[in-house]
């Protein structure tokens, strides 16, 4: 029964919010797509493999489609701790029986998680159409049959697992960042989010330009490095410099294990004190949404 009630507030966000979530994810490809027969495509003088172009398309267009969703989701989210009350249905929500807890748990599960990875695999598939249209712009359909399709197809799906499972770490780390803002919107209401930056960004630059003591910046910082870490190459191994043409593509041979080897060290990240204590500050946070429900009605 509590499964089910559950299934019942998930669908009742996606019922709520697909439309608007499927325009965002797909308007920017889409238009690019239709855009693609009349524009031009400047690598700026870089040669490269058909396959390994395809894959560098297919790569950014998912991180791409990945990004704008989740910069919307998250501008939404702090309004969503007040939606109940401003639309009076937390008055039918709370003839059914169901807790808060769940309200409010599949709320952040759909907004950050579920659209995440929906996000991630629209802009896969979203991708390989990209890359398609890539390869003839520049080098005709004949092209096509020089991409190794059964190769990226395989990079493709080890790297969307590699990034499901980074969108989902991701949401753990900047939980404490998702639900101060939620507790702040539900409490302040449209105050709420510019008291908090406020006072942050003053407490911020206090402690450092006073006191010398730039803690608030650090444990920002400390915080999305995490997340993006999480989300993909958690070992910097990507971002140490220009390789050569002949690594990049004994990379991209290797891309699954690669992968699965980079999932590991982004799950070891998790036993981070940073991490930790975030999921303290955003368990508290979740009790203030609670308490804040219930003295609502």
């Amino acid at each position: 029964m509590t499964s089910t009630r559950f299934m019942t507030l998930l669908q009742r966000e996606w019922m709520q919010h697909h439309k608007g979530w499927l325009i965002v994810m797909l308007a920017a490809p889409v238009l690019l797509l239709l855009a693609m027969p009349f524009g031009k495509v400047d690598l700026d003088g870089v040669q490269l493999p058909s396959t390994l172009l395809a894959a560098a398309v297919v790569g950014m267009t998912t991180i791409g489609v990945w990004a704008i969703t989740w910069l919307v989701t998250s501008f939404q989210l702090p309004g969503l701790a007040r939606r109940d009350n401003q639309d009076r249905s937390i008055e039918f929500w709370l003839s059914l029986p169901g807790s808060h807890t769940e309200s409010i748990a599949a709320t952040l599960l759909m907004h950050t998680v579920f659209v995440s990875v929906l996000a991630l695999a629209l802009g896969a598939v979203m991708g390989v159409l990209m890359a398609m249209a890539v390869v003839v712009k520049l080098s005709g359909f004949g092209a096509l049959a020089d991409v190794s399709w059964w190769q990226l197809g395989v990079a493709t799906f080890s790297g969307l697992l590699r990034v499901s499972l980074g969108a989902v770490l991701f949401s753990l780390w900047l939980a404490p960042v998702y639900l101060i803002m939620m507790a702040a919107a539900a409490w302040l209401k449209r105050a709420g989010v510019p008291v908090v930056i406020a006072v942050v960004v003053i407490a911020g630059n206090v402690l450092q330009k006073i006191y010398e003591n730039p803690v608030v910046w650090t444990l920002l910082e400390r915080q999305f490095d995490g997340a993006s870490r999480a989300l993909f190459d958690a070992n910097h191994t990507l971002r140490e410099g220009e390789p050569v043409k002949a690594e990049v593509m004994e990379m991209f041979n290797g891309f699954a294990g690669w992968a699965a080897q980079d999932a590991w060290s982004a799950l070891m990240t998790l036993a981070s004190p940073h991490f930790i204590g975030g999921l303290v500050v955003a368990a508290a946070c979740f009790g203030l949404l609670i308490l804040h429900r219930r003295s609502a009605h």
